[in-house]
């Protein structure tokens, strides 16, 4: 199994050591707009696999080195200013980014899965899907993943695993929608061991708690990286292993509460393939306006970038 980082920022890195430290795949290459760095980092994850029960190689390469990857993880960004407001601010500077990444990225390993955690996570997926379309005259979304409200649903259940004294892997209980500010929780289906979670103003302050903590964490830091980088861990091991895990990641909706042609985070099956299945999530009324709402969000989101400026 090869896979590609690219982008080797602290996110990247992260993940990159996590992948190695797994055993996830036999070749990791690590692509950075500053080679130095992704060479530095590649010699000490290669070293640190001495010290695990794994044979892997692990370098640092230009995009042609990442032909035949099986996957490709998606970690190039604008620059994260700490006094940013809003993940929708980066889109139109990642946008010019994936238009420079991904046509050499497809055209070298045409069958990949991408895995993209850059911001906007939805807005960007979308865009990136837009741009394989355009090259392959395909629609392969399926192979275009966005890590989107898995990281904000392990959020979520870590506080009700506090609150409710259970482990966070007994809770099914989901962030549904963007990776942003119109995300919500579906509590009207969240259980544990087949019993309805109480949907009372405390677990709606808990939504609201775990969307606030990943801003505390980067104004704080500059970046977040564990939880994500254990994200992108939970679906590529659920790829290489085909073990069909369901989990909320962002993919291009179809129909699903009437929103189509735009990627949003819903419960799916992840295996070998990419995406084999989106799970209908059954809503109540409130719910379903607020996945909608998402949509119109990040709907509005790539269209503000499309608009001429009043310069122009």
């Amino acid at each position: 199994m090869k896979i590609s980082i690219i982008g080797i920022g602290k996110v990247g890195s992260t993940i990159s050591f996590i992948l190695a430290k797994e055993g996830l795949a036999s070749e990791l290459v690590l692509y950075n707009r500053t080679r130095e760095i992704a060479h530095a980092e590649a010699i000490d994850i290669q070293q640190a696999v001495a010290l695990t029960p794994y044979r892997l190689m692990v370098r640092d390469g230009d995009l042609e080195d990442t032909a035949g990857s099986d996957i490709i993880v998606i970690a190039a960004s604008a620059p994260m200013p700490k006094q940013m407001q809003a993940r929708s601010a980066l889109l139109a500077k990642n946008i010019q980014i994936m238009n420079t990444l991904i046509p050499p990225l497809l055209q070298h390993s045409p069958n990949a899965i991408f895995i993209n955690i850059s911001n906007p996570v939805d807005a960007l997926n979308y865009e990136i899907l837009q741009i394989i379309r355009q090259h392959t005259h395909l629609n392969p979304w399926q192979r275009v993943i966005g890590t989107g409200t898995l990281i904000d649903s392990a959020r979520f259940r870590d506080l009700l695993s506090a609150q409710l004294g259970i482990h966070s892997s007994d809770i099914n209980a989901y962030i549904l929608g963007e990776h942003g500010d119109s995300q919500f929780a579906a509590l009207s289906s969240a259980m544990i061991g087949g019993e309805l979670i109480d949907a009372n103003p405390l677990r709606q302050q808990m939504v609201e708690d775990a969307k606030r903590s990943a801003w505390t964490i980067f104004q704080a830091k500059g970046y977040t990286n564990y939880t994500v980088a254990l994200a992108v861990e939970m679906i590529v091991f659920s790829i290489v292993e085909d073990l069909r895990h369901t989990l909320p990641v962002s993919v291009l909706i179809d129909g699903y509460c009437d929103v189509s042609d735009c990627c949003l985070s819903v419960p799916c099956i992840v295996g070998r393939d990419g995406v084999h299945r989106r799970i209908k999530t059954q809503l109540n009324a409130e719910e379903i306006l607020a996945f909608q709402k998402c949509a119109h969000h990040v709907k509005q989101q790539i269209q503000a970038c499309y608009q001429p400026s009043a310069e122009d």
